[in-house]
């Protein structure tokens, strides 16, 4: 045998390998992406619960906050005209007008 046929054969089991390799490569790879669909699928049913839970509690915070905007604009500046206590303020101050007029 010489030299060249030595080189050949070398070279055919070399790229027999290569072959063999990127086949198991390309085998690991489409397992691989069908684990991902997989998890994808179950990860879209995940989000699309937390989507409807995080909108629920949206919800519900919107409606704790509608008595405490209530109770804090009564409390703010010049919120006591508006509410209950200017209906108050404006009796109270019918009667003392009535009161400095009988003076």
């Amino acid at each position: 045998m010489d030299a060249q046929l030595i080189c050949y054969c070398i070279l055919i089991l070399s790229g027999a390998f290569a072959l063999l390799s990127l086949g198991l490569l390309f085998i690991r790879m489409s397992l691989a992406v069908k684990e991902t669909t997989v998890l994808m699928t179950m990860l879209e049913t995940t989000i699309q619960k937390v989507d409807h839970i995080l909108d629920d509690v949206n919800h519900k915070m919107d409606m704790l906050n509608a008595p405490v905007e209530l109770v804090s604009g009564i409390f703010s500046r010049g919120g006591m005209k508006s509410g209950l206590f200017g209906v108050l303020g404006f009796l109270t101050s019918l009667i003392r007008r009535k009161n400095r007029k009988e003076r």
